[in-house]
């Protein structure tokens, strides 16, 4: 295939596998609930084309959501923060777009050669995925039968102007690629630096933090329980937060149960009532219907107010002092998360040397990006049965002698900072798995551990109850479906 340059000169036109005409067909596929990508080009592009246009579809999803007038205020603020996780995450998605571009031209870091495009071909994959989802939905006006001819004619125009300007936008792009590859423009990645997503450059973030640090709302901590049809178990690990040395505690419970309100326990009620007499806040909604774990956990991120979240399992046994010396931790390092890994104490007896290596941290936390099936991954096998009972008896660790270590995850007992949790994306990814899922919490981690750091801490002082899990079906695991097979996105 041959072009034209602006000297009249014909040249070769290169092949470049990432066209407009693929990119506009995966977004339609998608919107059509067809999410298919194409097996062409490079992986890495892909994945982040389709990383943006998840983003961009939840976003259309959330706006929506924060413009009704009939919902409670929590869940407009929730959809706030979800919107400014995923305004992060689409660009995120943009700039790695960028790179991946770049690399396959041989431009990311050497110096380019034509004229300079102010707009990169990531941020015309974002404007074509905006595009996409306008035409999609002003395509379903047009099909309504609840509404007169005039709003569907005015709806058809809208649809047509939309439909050229996509046109435009593709033909735009693909002349970018290609006068890219010939040599006669260039462009760079550019850096979006969210400020109101960080936590140390958003004033009324890090100005709240400077403001509370003397008094006793910089040590608040909000405990979220998600749970289900385990009122005795549930109360077994409020009757441990009631024994907290740790003064500042605010409970918030999300109920699932299908059987029975959990608030209506004879046992959660009789413990609810030392918690309050003591002073502890504690708040139990009853939210249905049940949509997987991962929503359940984005409900409860939506209700905490405090700087620092402790996600909490129901059936969960801490020892007296474990909230403090988690806050303690956080503090001193100012990570994303640190969390005391559950121990099954029926394998008191079972020692397994071959999964106790252990890799401290001998210097502050700092972020790592952890893969599915990495080696790093295989960390996760220090926290099966009692193996960390085991090396922190060995090594004979006391509360007192507390020390951080480099983690794959923590399952069931983890405190968060919470505006750096929300920053990450929270859990607003639960749209995008089936209600049948386990490992959101691993998926949220992994995704906090990747821009702040996280760790564990031993010895651990929490303990499972070994109770049957409530989640039976396991096939779709999110940090192996929404990695897919890399870092989190």
């Amino acid at each position: 295939m041959t072009g034209m340059l602006g000297s009249g000169i014909a040249i070769a036109r290169p092949v470049f596998d990432v066209e407009a005409r693929l990119i506009v067909g995966f977004h339609d596929r998608f919107l059509a609930g067809e999410a298919c990508v194409p097996q062409t080009g490079s992986p890495d592009v892909w994945q982040w084309i389709e990383a943006n246009h998840r983003s961009n579809s939840a976003l259309w999803r959330e706006e929506d959501k924060a413009r009704r007038t009939d919902l409670p205020d929590a869940q407009i603020v929730g959809c706030k923060r979800s919107i400014d996780a995923l305004n992060q995450r689409r660009n995120d998605a943009v700039e790695a777009l960028d790179n991946c571009i770049l690399l396959a031209l041989g431009q990311l870091d050497g110096e380019a050669n034509g004229r300079q495009s102010s707009e990169t071909a990531g941020a015309m994959v974002d404007r074509l995925s905006i595009l996409a989802l306008k035409i999609h939905h002003m395509r379903l006006q047009t099909q309504r039968q609840d509404v007169d001819e005039a709003h569907v004619q005015r709806c058809a125009d809208k649809l047509a102007t939309l439909i050229t300007q996509r046109n435009d936008l593709a033909a735009c792009f693909d002349r970018l690629l290609w006068e890219a590859r010939c040599g006669a423009a260039h462009f760079k990645t550019y850096r979006q630096f969210k400020m109101y997503n960080d936590p140390s450059t958003n004033p009324e973030l890090y100005g709240r933090r400077d403001r509370t640090s003397g008094n006793a709302a910089a040590g608040a901590v909000d405990v979220l329980i998600p749970t289900c049809d385990r009122p005795a178990a549930l109360a077994v690990t409020l009757t441990s937060l009631f024994a907290q040395s740790h003064p500042d505690l605010r409970i918030v419970i999300s109920d699932q149960g299908e059987v029975r309100r959990v608030d209506e326990a004879a046992e959660v009620t009789a413990v609810r009532r030392l918690l309050v007499a003591k002073g502890c806040d504690v708040e139990v909604h009853r939210h249905l219907p049940r949509r997987g774990l991962a929503e359940q956990r984005h409900f409860l991120l939506a209700q905490a107010r405090a700087p620092h979240v402790l996600f909490l399992d129901d059936d969960v046994v801490l020892e007296p002092d474990l909230v403090a010396r988690l806050l303690k931790a956080i503090r001193e390092q100012d990570c994303g998360f640190v969390g005391s890994a559950l121990i099954g104490m029926s394998h008191a007896g079972d020692n397994r040397p071959q999964q106790q290596r252990i890799e401290f941290w001998d210097g502050p936390v700092e972020p790592e990006e952890i893969a599915p099936g990495s080696a790093a991954w295989e960390r996760h096998h220090l926290h099966s049965a009692a193996n960390l009972y085991h090396v922190q008896n060995r090594l004979g660790l006391r509360p007192e002698d507390q020390r951080l270590y480099r983690v794959a995850w923590v399952g069931g007992c983890v405190l968060f900072d919470t505006e750096k949790l929300r920053a990450a994306g929270g859990f607003d990814f639960w749209d995008e798995l089936p209600a049948e899922h386990c490992g959101e919490d691993v998926y949220a981690q992994l995704q906090v551990m990747a821009r702040y750091g996280g760790c564990g801490v031993i010895p651990s002082g929490a303990y499972h109850q070994e109770l049957p899990t409530t989640i039976p079906h396991r096939e779709v695991d999110a940090p192996f479906a929404l990695c897919r097979g890399g870092a989190a996105t």
